[in-house]
């Protein structure tokens, strides 16, 4: 961990570094008084208050969970000057959007098998709590090389079909995080084309592919999307050298 130049308090917690920042807010990775590293969400104050009645889904949900992949929520700092943090368990890991496009990683098969299977048992997990996440995506998915956690909660929501919160948003995503894996090892070859016209996919796999992204039937559970990844994503080759 790199020690920023000038280490600030918040609260009882030191703040090295930040970590990363988005629409809603900015991440810092700080020491806890007990000497573990947490993650600080600091949100923006107008968001804040824009979306006071929505704001309490990502501690209500994190709080409720409890899976290796998914943060710890350890609490809140309410700073006089500095504004309004949640306190989440640090996972370790480089983001899958890093990996691609700072570090130029090319993703294999056996890898994309691996990220894609734990990714979807994190999703079965919530899924089967009445919980969609909204927001999987490479910027949201951590990799250590053996391991992924699905983090950022707050667009993170319970199941009701009649505001659009169910899992379909999740399939999409997870069929986007899988595109991006995928493309990692093409090479350009000519004029762009759709990805279902341009990846070096078998049938089975396209179709799977297009089932995620509503360009074919839909899934109609979570447990069929895990099932299905298997056999129709990869071939028997593939899941022998991961097991």
């Amino acid at each position: 961990m790199k020690r920023a130049l000038t280490l600030r308090k918040i609260g009882d917690y030191a703040v090295y570094t930040r970590l990363g920042s988005g629409r809603y807010g900015v991440c810092f990775l700080a020491k806890s008084p007990q000497g573990d590293w947490v993650v600080l969400k600091r949100f923006r104050r107008r968001i804040w208050k824009k979306n006071r009645r929505k704001n309490h889904y990502e501690a209500v949900i994190l709080s409720s969970a409890s899976h290796p992949a998914i943060p710890e929520f350890l609490g809140v700092v309410n700073h006089l000057s500095k504004g309004y943090f949640f306190i989440l368990e640090y996972k370790k890991g480089k983001t899958l959007e890093k990996l691609l496009f700072q570090k130029k990683k090319k993703f294999s098969d056996v890898e994309i098998y691996r990220i894609g299977s734990q990714l979807l048992e994190v999703m079965e997990y919530l899924h089967n709590r009445g919980i969609v996440h909204r927001d999987i995506s490479i910027s949201n998915v951590l990799d250590t090389g053996k391991e992924i956690s699905l983090i950022d909660y707050g667009l993170a929501r319970y199941i009701k079909t009649e505001d659009g919160y169910t899992p379909y948003l999740d399939y999409f995503c997870f069929g986007n995080v899988l595109l991006y894996l995928l493309y990692s090892g093409y090479k350009e070859t000519g004029k762009k084309k759709a990805w279902y016209h341009e990846l070096p996919l078998a049938e089975p796999q396209k179709t799977y592919l297009m089932r995620l992204m509503g360009l074919a039937e839909p899934f109609q559970s979570t447990e069929e999307v895990r099932r299905l990844f298997i056999i129709k994503m990869f071939c028997t080759a593939h899941i022998k050298k991961v097991s």
